[in-house]
């Protein structure tokens, strides 16, 4: 019965092999439906077949990768190796594939951004997903195949809630992913309460909101006055320049930026002495537990910190009366 399934599984794999083999690569030759040619792929992984057959499927698919859709993209592991429930790579080849093409417009790069941030939302809550894959995958895309990163900043939110357990260093390198300035001011507002975003980006995210109110605001300004002074100067057709105002806005990004960096040079001396604080209490529970166990002395918490309390803090305030008649006040 065994010999016989290898058979029949034999016999597949050469059949799909050999039809996947006469594909033209070239898409003006041949149209080809592209949920066709993810079930070749997905039968080529279950099968086994040769990493020839599924490099020429690949290559086919990337060329068109903004005709896929996300159903398309969430290919389940079918090997043991995998550790993941969707196959990760693969999306990583076909996305190589895809960008290998000097002829991407920005448009179909566009398509494609959104159907990664697609993908890894849906992948982001998998608990055996590695920070450094998720971190991969999202790096891979282009500055310009973003328009906005509130898809990319969603998928990086539920990866953190998925996994509050990776380290504050490994949460900085993903979120680096994410430019804030691409955030709208939905994303913006929700980024700058989220507790599960370590502090420096939540601390960027908080002055670039600062500082793109106070751009419009002083846009704002700057329109009413032109609006209401006519002896400002003219710069070419239809453009009005309040130089006094200019100047203004300018000294302000300037203070913004010092400000910036102030609070940058802070986070690292608070993060410093966390560190340090944290060695501390180790070290104190530690020294806690040794002495627990071999019974070497009973070491109050004042002495291992260096304080000095008084054991009877009311021994120096004796019991008074006062006697009523002659104001005389008799101890007790």
């Amino acid at each position: 019965m065994v010999g016989t399934l290898a058979y029949y599984e034999n016999q597949q794999r050469e059949l799909l092999e050999t039809i996947i083999s006469h594909l033209p690569l070239d898409n003006s030759s041949i149209i080809a439906n592209t949920r066709s040619l993810f079930g070749l792929l997905r039968s080529a992984i279950i099968l086994n077949a040769s990493v020839k057959c599924r490099t020429i499927l690949e290559k086919k698919i990337g060329s068109q990768l903004e005709k896929a859709t996300l159903d398309d993209l969430l290919i389940p592991s079918y090997s043991y190796l995998n550790e993941t429930l969707y196959d990760i790579d693969v999306v990583e080849r076909l996305l190589g594939k895809f960008l290998e093409n000097e002829a991407v417009y920005s448009s179909s790069l566009m398509v494609v951004g959104k159907l990664i941030d697609g993908v890894l939302g849906e992948v982001a809550s998998d608990g055996n997903l590695k920070p450094e894959k998720f971190y991969k995958l999202a790096s891979l895309l282009p500055y310009q195949a973003r328009l906005y990163d509130d898809g990319l900043y969603r998928a990086i939110d539920i990866y953190l809630k998925a996994h509050a357990w990776i380290l504050e260093a490994e949460k900085e390198k993903i979120c680096s992913v994410m430019d804030c300035r691409k955030l709208t001011l939905e994303g913006c507002t929700h980024a700058a309460q989220n507790e599960r975003l370590p502090l420096r980006a939540v601390i960027q995210v908080l002055f670039l909101e600062q500082l793109q109110i106070r751009q419009a605001i002083s846009k704002t300004l700057l329109t009413a006055v032109t609006e209401e002074d006519g002896g400002d100067e003219r710069v070419g057709e239809g453009e009005v320049v309040d130089v006094g105002r200019w100047e203004k806005t300018l000294r302000e990004n300037q203070m913004l930026r010092l400000d910036i960096d102030t609070m940058r040079t802070r986070v690292n001396q608070l993060e410093r002495e966390c560190l340090y604080l944290k060695k501390v209490v180790k070290k104190i529970v530690k020294v806690s537990l040794s002495e627990a166990k071999d019974g070497s002395g009973k070491w109050s918490i004042n002495k291992k910190l260096g304080c000095k309390f008084s054991t009877q803090v009311c021994d120096s305030h004796q019991a008074k009366m006062i006697d009523r008649k002659s104001r005389r006040i008799i101890s007790a």
